[in-house]
């Protein structure tokens, strides 16, 4: 094995290193400034992580402001003598075993002498040297049925993969990514942890989670952030699709019309007609078994402009993330049932029954926004699509006319029961947490910014804004369909329970006979499955209505199911 020690070099230097071929493995060590980080082996015939992939994660890690894609930028240092017989140390361990440290890097810091092992990875966007993309085809879309057992109570399959720490070790390192910290947030009525993401040009993201205990908490929202980092942009193939519907037809894509317009133009969207030419992903048709193409911005919601031509704004909506992907397809659609039906009774103002609740959870929360002078509401929200869903809301009854009047959150799942936990905790979240947003914030509760919105919905433009104007008194009477009443037992769907894909068969089925599609689209990062097990899919049920935020963004326009007699009134969706 040789060793090749980088004093100084730019960062294209690294693609061309790694590039370079090699009779034998290499051993790269580089500096920069009072940090020398040793590995990853590359060459000889041996597969791996580059350098330049390595470099990549360790500079996305470290600040937004890196330019870490200018093959100009410059990075070297020089090695304290003091370290010598260190690097020799760990220079011999990797001799040892070459093949184990090729997606490896021992990170020592000069001043402290410590020793860290970090586990690097292949770019996610794909990587020429070590980690080219496929191009995306129909036939990588292909999608094969096989029974999926389900762990009893559960919609999720076994994956010793992730147990115990295993996701967190796989996620967590504040110096490569994926994951840079896991952080709990203290000052709430339940546990809530933040597992925070490495940007990828759309701000700071993370994946939450909040439950009953800190642990689960912090490892709910691991997963979380693995479904929002595999739904932000394409990770297993490259989109090589370009053309417009026309040039396609309806018996190779799906017609973007059926996804619901925008309502009102807005100035990043292209005004869509069957001509106009965007960039299309393959997803699978599990209603009518066949290869799909969609458009790639209805698919991926982190691609930013300048990525061809977009006639529509896509959110998080319909992403799911399992161990399998027949587990990652049902929990998106039950996302994709969630959201619809709180837009479905919001808009068309459908009137809802109360929901009898009997959970020591959910008590504990009502108590504690009782003492904020908020009553906890749930009403049933379910629709035809036959998903137990629940909207929650926590209406003000105390002192302090100018309160937040209502927050309102949703839930949705197989158990009725954990449905109104989530929807709880998600709403309870927004009360404790809108005091919080009030002083670090002040500017998002002016009074005269939100009478302005209330009166000129198109100046809501952010999931914020939708929260805020329908907390006026003056907005009261948009929720004025919500009236408690004698509280109904919620229903339990008869479903197959113990087969993952029986169960995604029978609401295929039930969707079918609504004349509703189900597609899916496989967002699986790829790292991540070989790692972790775990897979992620973006469905999309045509003729559902999407979630949106800020109200220029609304898309309601040809869908056929929405029944509503007066305007659509801005959503209070969180």
């Amino acid at each position: 094995m040789k060793v090749l020690e980088l004093t100084g070099y730019a960062l294209g230097d690294l693609a061309r290193i790694s590039a370079a071929p090699t009779g034998s493995p290499v051993l790269p060590i580089r500096h920069d400034g009072g940090l020398v980080l040793v590995g990853p082996v590359f060459g000889g015939d041996g597969a791996g992580v580059c350098l330049s992939c390595a470099e990549d994660a360790r500079l996305a890690a470290q600040s937004t402001a890196t330019p870490r894609r200018d093959e100009r930028m410059r990075v070297g240092g020089l090695g304290s003598p003091v370290l010598r017989p260190l690097l020799a140390a760990l220079t011999e361990r990797v001799r040892a075993d070459p093949d184990a440290h090729r997606d490896t890097v021992l990170a020592v810091r000069a001043d402290l002498a410590t020793v860290t092992e970090h586990r690097v990875r292949t770019r996610p966007d794909g990587c020429a040297v070590c980690g080219p993309l496929p191009e995306d085809s129909p036939e990588l879309a292909v999608v094969v049925r096989e029974p999926v057992p389900a762990e009893p109570g559960t919609v999720r399959g076994p994956n010793p993969r992730t147990s115990g720490d295993a996701v967190r070790a796989a996620l967590v390192d504040a110096r490569h990514g994926l994951v840079t910290g896991v952080l709990r947030i203290g000052d709430l009525p339940l546990a809530a942890a933040a597992a925070q993401l490495v940007p990828e040009g759309q701000g700071r993201q993370a994946g939450f989670g909040r439950t009953g205990d800190f642990a689960e908490a912090e490892r709910v929202a691991l997963f979380e952030s693995v479904e929002r980092h595999a739904g932000m942009r394409p990770r297993r193939v490259r989109t090589v699709l370009e053309a417009s519907f026309a040039e396609l037809g309806p018996s190779r894509a799906l017609d973007p019309v059926r996804l619901g317009l925008p309502d009102h133009p807005s100035p990043h969207i292209t005004p869509y007609s069957a001509e106009a030419r965007t960039k299309w992903v393959h997803g699978w048709s599990y209603t009518h078994g066949r290869p799909v193409a969609v458009p790639e911005h209805a698919v991926y919601w982190g691609l930013g402009r300048g990525t061809g031509a977009r006639f529509l704004d896509e959110t998080s909506n319909g992403c799911g993330t399992g161990n399998s992907l027949t587990e990652a397809v049902l929990h998106g659609l039950f996302e994709v049932a969630e959201r619809d039906a709180f837009l479905m009774a919001w808009y068309a103002r459908r009137p809802l029954p109360e929901l009898e609740v009997r959970d020591d959870f959910v008590a504990h929360l009502a108590d504690r926004v009782a003492q904020l002078g908020y009553a906890l509401e749930f009403y049933d929200a379910t629709t035809e699509l036959d998903v137990p869903s629940v909207l929650s809301l926590a209406r003000h009854t105390g002192p302090g006319p100018l309160s937040p009047r209502a927050f309102f959150a949703a839930g949705a799942g197989l158990d009725p029961a954990g449905a109104v936990r989530a929807a709880a905790a998600e709403v309870v979240m927004d009360v404790e947490s809108a005091a919080r947003r009030f002083r670090t914030n002040p500017e998002e509760y002016d009074r005269d910014r939100l009478l302005r919105m209330l009166r000129e919905p198109g100046l809501i433009r952010t999931m914020e804004d939708h929260v805020t104007v329908n907390g006026l008194p003056e907005a009261a009477d948009r929720y004025d369909f919500l009236r408690p009443g004698d509280p109904v037992a919620a229903t339990v769907p008869d479903v197959p329970r113990d087969d993952l894909d029986a169960l995604l068969e029978h609401y295929v089925r039930k969707l079918a006979a609504l004349e509703l599609e189900v597609i899916a689209v496989d967002q699986t990062d790829p790292v991540v499955r070989d790692r972790l097990g775990l897979h992620s899919a973006k469905v999309i049920v045509p003729g559902t209505l999407p979630m949106t935020f800020g109200e220029l963004n609304r898309r309601t326009h040809g869908i056929g199911r929405l029944r509503a007699d007066g305007p659509l009134l801005p959503h209070p969706f969180p």
